[in-house]
């Protein structure tokens, strides 16, 4: 995976957990400030794919590995 799509993922992850506590904090909010709040992890999760399909190798040129499943 390309450093570029692990950044973009952990950088997607903290604004996530921004946003998460903004919606769960004990206080008054403004009318609409939750929809703006999903708003923007919507907007961070559009990022991520639009990283995600940027660095995505084009078809046949790269084979996917199977992972590797732990012996149990």
């Amino acid at each position: 995976m390309h450093a570029e799509v692990v950044s973009a993922l952990d950088t997607h992850l903290v604004e996530v957990q921004r946003l998460r506590r903004q919606l769960t904090e004990a206080r008054a909010i403004e009318p609409g400030e939750r929809l703006e709040v999903v708003l923007e992890i919507a907007a961070s999760a559009e990022r991520l794919a639009h990283v995600v399909h940027t660095h995505r190798p084009a078809p046949g040129l790269e084979e996917r590995q199977p992972l590797a499943v732990a012996a149990g």
